[in-house]
């Protein structure tokens, strides 16, 4: 028997959930959206997958009518930001397109336990091919056994990984969404975690959602530059923002950060 789901919750807005995924692997981009219903027992009017991208839908997602497209070229976190400026949901997840949502019915878990007040935020787990099991240890989720944030002096060990999240749409925009000065969203949630913790948030750690089917060891292919940008861009921007005394405290952004990064994410795209 399915979870039955109870938002609890009363809005004029009918869509209840978006779904964010920058995406350049139009091959996987079906099957992410069939699994949807894995995860929430949501009917499709309350539910949107929103795709930042390029290139077009492929032929069976066209003209479905909770599946949009918003053309963009740049860097994957901007791409994030510019999904939740498009969304119209009540609440929002995010992904990305090498994935897929598991059995298990982890987002209706999540609206289960999440409350009334604007700052919960539920961090849905996830699992990847090449490290399954280190993260299927909890602790794996805690800043203070990441062996680089615990050498980051104006970060919190008691702080909790939000790498993907279910938290109010409107929450998310207040604090200034992403910081699009990182590239990737392997570090730019981790920016994202601190700054909500620092403004009073409270993460439960909650299911299990997507599994990533990445290969962070290939120089070749469609994660070299990612990997790429981690290493030149993103870890070291991380770690001299989170070494400076003027990030105690650092909270909400100007949300149209993203307007700064490029138009073109010239290591995947060129000039």
């Amino acid at each position: 028997m399915g979870l039955k789901l109870d938002l609890g919750i009363q809005s004029e807005n009918k869509m209840k959930l978006s779904i964010i995924m920058p995406g350049v692997r139009m091959e996987n981009w079906t099957e992410v959206y069939q699994s949807i219903p894995n995860a929430t027992t949501l009917p499709k009017e309350e539910y949107e997958l929103i795709i930042v991208s390029p290139y077009d839908l492929p032929s069976e997602l066209q003209n479905i009518d909770n599946v949009r497209l918003i053309k963009d070229k740049g860097c994957p976190t901007r791409c994030h930001q510019l999904g939740l400026l498009h969304s119209k949901g009540e609440f929002v997840i995010w992904g990305a397109d090498d994935g897929v949502m598991l059995p298990g019915l982890a987002l209706d878990k999540a609206f289960a336990v999440i409350s009334q007040d604007k700052k919960d935020v539920v961090s849905l787990r996830y699992g990847e091919d090449h490290k399954a099991a280190k993260l299927e240890k909890l602790s794996w989720w805690h800043m203070k056994n990441n062996r680089l944030l615990r050498r980051l002096k104006y970060i919190s060990n008691n702080y909790l990984l939000i790498m993907i999240a279910l938290i109010r749409r409107s929450y998310l925009m207040e604090i200034g969404g992403w910081d699009c000065r990182f590239e990737q969203p392997g570090v730019s949630c981790v920016d994202l975690a601190v700054r909500l913790q620092n403004g009073g948030a409270r993460p439960i750690l909650g299911e299990k959602l997507w599994h990533f089917r990445t290969m962070p060891g290939e120089e070749g292919g469609s994660q070299k530059p990612v990997i790429e940008a981690s290493r030149l861009n993103d870890i070291p921007l991380l770690t001299s923002t989170y070494n400076h005394k003027s990030s105690i405290g650092r909270c909400e952004i100007d949300f149209d950060n993203w307007k700064q990064a490029p138009d073109v994410w010239s290591r995947r795209f060129g000039t």
